[in-house]
């Protein structure tokens, strides 16, 4: 899921991060950081000398948030790295508290478990080369965006003159869309719900004593928290009685939100125990890996990096065997997480792990010019024209979806070839998570993007954790049995607002459809599209001109897209949120977003609603679980975006 990058992550980022080109280390630059100390101090001193040095770069790099400053801080820690990779981490404990106000446990738990990796990933880099304003611009967005190199994909065989799609059938049939379940199996009522650290709502060792809680967690679940295991239990338990799901959906992100603690050990057990809950469905779950499934979260091995997550591969396999048969678990394990399997005869669905382009995954910097980590793209092609070969109609399901700023903009741009390739006559739909917002997100087939050009829709799901200040949901798409494309659209939530009400009677929470998609927004369209016909691209793209139109449509829209919870921060009509949004809307790769990446530091605690009240559109959430925030901050004039170029019609 996404969720705020902390401030300790991308500190040790700036510290220890990566963007890799070279495939051995590079020597340190001359001078350098080590040069400058005085040559009659002992090792001790010396070692105090460079991190104190190492530890100022640092603080300048975070504190002006330029270019300059960030590469210079990063040639530094590379400096001291090739010498000596304790002196980074030991230079990285000590500021951590200081500069993200988090507890020692945090600060400690991340930089041991992402620091050996990312350092390791830097001494690869050519980081005056190039690299390092890219992990610049990737991680913090400080640096102007590097240009988009990855080039142009060839393809098996050539695009069909006069393609065409299946018929539909006339038969709707419910598939149930869970996302970023996250359930927190140390979830404990009573505890502390404003707390110190990225993930509340458990029982720490500095934890308040009991009734000096300044909020104290409901049974049912926080804003703050992950859900408890009642919640998704309950959401399970609702289903059945809405819909009558001939198949499931699961995009990713299984575990909780402690990143700094979580482990191999942590997250094969958590998963293990989650896949038997949603067992309980009784319909046949196809899932997807998401950027916490890892322990550590984040963290894929490539070809390029090294490194090796057949543990995470196998255990998957395992626990997913209930659903896949042996085909695609086999196909998991060989393909880094990636299987493809058909529900029905001339139906396929194929799982991505695109974990591969996610920004906060150290181990892709290692090599910044290989645009297709693992060959994984490679691999979605030969699937993709096996399908056109046998008149198949595909979904493509994953976490990070390719239209979000925290996937690289090479591997979407590539992945965007894919999809106009075999768009509309193969791919039928798209879906994603990771954002834990209610979202969608359009592809074309030219620059100019209009209904006409629209070919291909990534429908990106609702978390079912209320974390962060979101009410929890799920999807249910009304789905034609020959085309397999999506009719309707329904989401579900519950008001956690009323979790200490439902506590206090003894109820449970009061799901109930927010919105269908197709009621919402056909009042506003000049021209709507018969019942009998899909939620097409082309009809999406018509909707989010309505957006521009008609400004209650879009305020509709923005809560919707919070899933109706009361904590959303406004996106004003008449400021450059509903512009960004829209442009957001329409962009299928990650180049083309009008949101920027930026950063500032805040405390999760007492600083927590002020933080979400400032924040607007992409400040919401990124993927690497910890809590820092991405803001709407005055824009660089290399992040400036010409939203006003976007077509109308």
């Amino acid at each position: 899921m996404r969720i705020r990058i902390s401030a300790v992550i991308l500190s040790l980022a700036l510290a220890t991060t990566t963007v890799l080109a070279a495939p051995a280390p590079i020597a340190p630059s001359t001078p350098n950081i080590l040069a400058a100390a005085p040559s009659h101090f002992n090792h001790l001193q010396k070692r105090n000398w460079v991190t104190d040095k190492l530890k100022e770069l640092l603080q300048e790099a975070l504190n002006s948030l330029e270019c300059s400053a960030c590469v210079a801080a990063l040639v530094g820690v590379k400096d001291v790295a090739y010498l000596n990779k304790n002196w980074v981490l030991s230079a990285l404990n000590d500021i951590c508290p200081s500069l993200s106000k988090e507890p020692a446990d945090v600060c400690t738990g991340l930089i041991n478990s992402q620091g050996p990796v990312i350092i390791d990933s830097l001494l690869k880099a050519d980081l005056t080369g190039g690299d390092g304003k890219e992990i610049c611009f990737q991680v913090l967005g400080v640096c102007p965006a590097p240009a988009v190199s990855s080039g142009t994909l060839t393809f098996p065989k050539p695009r069909p003159a006069n393609p065409t799609i299946r018929a539909a059938s006339g038969t709707l049939s419910d598939v149930l869309h869970l996302s970023d379940w996250h359930v927190d199996e140390q979830y404990t009522p009573n505890s502390e719900a404003q707390c110190n650290r990225p993930l509340c709502c458990r029982k720490y060792p500095d934890s308040p004593a009991s009734g000096a809680n300044n909020r104290s967690a409901s049974s049912w679940g926080d804003y703050n928290c992950d859900s408890p295991v009642k919640l998704g239990q309950d959401l399970l338990k609702y289903v059945p009685t809405v819909a009558k799901p001939a198949f499931a959906i699961l995009t990713g992100d299984v575990p909780p939100h402690d990143v700094w603690s979580e482990t191999q050990g942590t997250v094969v057990g958590e998963e293990a125990n989650a896949y038997g809950v949603l067992a309980s469905l009784g319909a046949t779950v196809y899932p997807t890996i998401g950027n916490h499934e890892s322990g550590p979260p984040n963290l894929f091995p490539t070809a390029a990096s090294g490194g090796d997550a057949s543990w995470l591969y196998n255990s998957l396999a395992t626990a997913w065997s209930r659903w896949l048969p042996a085909s695609a678990t086999n196909s998991l394990k060989a393909n880094n997480g990636a299987y493809t399997v058909s529900p029905a005869p001339g139906f396929r669905i194929i799982s991505l792990n695109t974990n591969f382009c996610y920004t906060m995954n150290f181990y892709l910097y290692a090599k910044t010019n290989d645009y297709d980590p693992n060959g994984e793209l490679n691999w979605l092609i030969t699937q993709l024209q096996a399908a056109e070969d046998a008149g198949e109609r595909v979904w493509i399901i994953g976490h990070v979806g390719p239209s979000q700023t925290d996937c690289l903009q090479n591997w979407s741009a590539l992945y965007y070839q894919v999809i106009q390739r075999y768009s509309p006559h193969v791919i039928a739909e798209q879906f994603f998570g990771h954002t834990h917002y209610d979202e969608f997100a359009l592809f074309y087939n030219s620059p100019t993007k209009n209904a006409a050009s629209a070919i291909s829709t990534a429908w990106i799901g609702p978390s079912v954790t209320p974390y962060t200040n979101l009410n929890p949901g799920f999807r249910v798409y009304k789905v034609d049995t020959g085309n397999w494309n999506v009719y309707d659209a329904e989401t579900y939530v519950a008001d956690l607002n009323q979790a200490s009400t439902w506590d206090a009677q003894g109820t449970t929470p009061n799901w109930h459809l927010e919105y269908s998609a197709r009621a919402a927004y056909t009042p506003y369209l000049s021209s709507p599209s018969a019942a009998t016909q899909p939620l097409s691209p082309a009809w999406w793209h018509n909707v989010t001109t309505a957006f521009e139109s008609n400004p209650a449509a879009f305020q509709q829209y923005w809560t919707y897209r919070g899933k109706s919870a009361n904590k959303i921060p406004a996106c004003a009509n008449g400021s450059a949120c509903p512009k960004e949004m829209i442009c957001d809307l329409r962009a299928g790769k990650s180049s083309d977003a009008c949101t920027p990446i930026s950063f500032s530091l805040k405390a999760r605690s007492d600083q927590r609603a002020e933080a979400m009240e400032a924040m607007a559109g992409e400040a919401m959430m990124d993927p690497s679980g910890l809590h820092s925030l991405y803001t709407r901050a005055p824009l660089k004039p290399w992040n400036k975006k010409l939203c006003g170029t976007i077509n109308k019609h």
